[in-house]
């Protein structure tokens, strides 16, 4: 069996913040980082996201593969294509194995994202660098101390007049 590619999205502002707060929307970012978005989660075959942006992007997500991480659902939860699992790499592994997935992307937040890196499930990022600044908020990655991870930036592209920039890296 061939290992899934899994690829962290995400869009951060110039101060690094993914969020004001753990329910604020993505609504801040370019029109053009979310069409680039869209099409790539359209060549996944599953996403992993956090619970807090699940339910701040369910209309969406809801019509994907989503295999959302919470430590408050009842692992195993499922619907058609929605499945709960608590943040545990065994148990994830379990969900993930007989589907044979090629391609899943990770959509945040920062505890799924570091949960993700911290466990070896994280081999690219796509980071859409948008020209705002919040001056607090939630960065990227959830402050953690076994977080150190090196990536090296493979392309960059300039998608509006604005200035948001895509950064593409891979992890070393």
């Amino acid at each position: 069996m061939i290992k899934p590619r899994y690829i962290a999205i995400a869009a951060i502002t110039l101060d690094g913040k993914i969020a004001r707060n753990k329910s604020h929307m993505s609504d801040w970012t370019s029109k053009e980082d979310k069409i680039f978005m869209r099409a790539l989660l359209d060549k996944c075959d599953a996403i992993i996201v956090g619970n807090n942006t699940y339910k701040t992007a369910i209309g969406p997500l809801s019509k994907r593969n989503c295999i959302v991480i919470s430590r408050s659902a009842d692992s195993g939860q499922r619907t058609v294509n929605l499945v709960y699992c608590k943040p545990n790499k065994t148990e994830l592994s379990k969900l993930l194995k007989p589907k044979s997935y090629k391609l899943i992307a990770i959509l945040g937040g920062a505890q799924t994202y570091s949960f993700c890196l911290k466990n070896n499930l994280l081999d690219e990022l796509y980071l859409t660098v948008e020209p705002v600044v919040f001056g607090q908020g939630i960065s990227l990655f959830a402050d953690d101390n076994h977080l150190n991870k090196k990536f090296k930036l493979i392309s960059e592209k300039k998608l509006n007049k604005r200035g948001s920039l895509l950064l593409h890296y891979i992890k070393i």
